[in-house]
């Protein structure tokens, strides 16, 4: 029947084309199982991950380590802390959603509260991979968040928050990305709640999607593919590396805090 040997520390493991354990010898660590080689009549299928999770962040480090910031000398700045700095729009703490115990957020005063300042451009990114065994068919962006601000129609104007989906980008603190290019495009689509401002997160105005940040925390869900991502050779499925980049934006008139508020940030994959 015809045999593949593997070697352990000390001895073999016998395959036959099917996958299965022909023969064994004293194997040490090694250790071959039905699921990794699943039998498929001379097929072999490799293992499923046991994942879908691209990135994960609930902020726990107390940190944005696993972040890369951009916030420059900007006069309000990506911050961490805990509840007691995330207050809504009448100055009230409000709780992290899933036990979390920090959360990211704009602000003014090093990270004391989310209040934040006029004339402010600040971003921070992620990267994650695509594995090259597996095509993706869209992924999945989770995260929580509350926000006043200040909204207008059109990609600009005036105080909010947006994501962008990169490949290779690296924004600028103190510039505000309005347009799309091949390198990166701002994802205005949700599963949660319609989004009528051009991929803005605020709590202002009617077509807001968070009233204020009166009632704290909403949770987004937003679904990343080659429909919402159309900027030519963008969008990847397999074997490749993106960035997902979270931004403030405000301008120089009427402040009304909080500032973007963010926890429990979560990116997985579809198949």
């Amino acid at each position: 029947m015809g045999l593949s040997l593997i070697k352990g520390n000390s001895g073999y493991i016998g395959i036959d084309k099917r996958g299965e354990v022909a023969s064994t010898g004293t194997t040490g660590s090694v250790s071959v199982k039905k699921h990794y080689l699943e039998r498929k009549r001379g097929n072999f299928s490799p293992i499923i991950p046991t994942t879908n999770i691209l990135f994960e962040d609930d902020f726990a480090t107390g940190d944005l380590s696993k972040w890369t910031v951009y916030n420059g000398s900007e006069p309000s700045q990506w911050e961490v802390n805990t509840s007691s700095a995330c207050l809504n729009d009448s100055g009230i703490p409000q709780t992290i959603p899933s036990g979390s115990t920090y959360a990211a957020f704009i602000s003014n005063d090093g990270g004391v509260s989310n209040d934040y300042s006029n004339n402010t451009d600040v971003h921070m990114t992620f990267e994650f991979t695509i594995p090259s065994d597996i095509t993706v068919t869209s992924l999945t962006l989770e995260f929580d968040w509350m926000c006043f601000g200040e909204r207008a129609s059109g990609t600009g104007s005036y105080d909010y928050g947006y994501v962008n989906y990169m490949n290779g980008f690296t924004p600028s603190a103190g510039v505000e990305y309005t347009t799309n290019t091949t390198t990166r495009e701002r994802i205005i689509g949700s599963n949660t709640s319609p989004n009528t401002d051009s991929g803005k997160f605020t709590g202002d105005g009617t077509s807001s999607r968070n009233n204020s940040a009166s009632g704290g925390f909403v949770y987004e869900n937003i679904t990343i593919d080659g429909t919402e991502i159309t900027q030519s050779g963008l969008w990847c499925n397999n074997n490749c590396t993106r960035q997902i980049m979270f931004s403030w934006a405000s301008d120089s008139s009427v402040i009304d805090n909080p500032g973007w508020t963010i926890a429990n940030v979560k990116l997985t994959y579809n198949l």
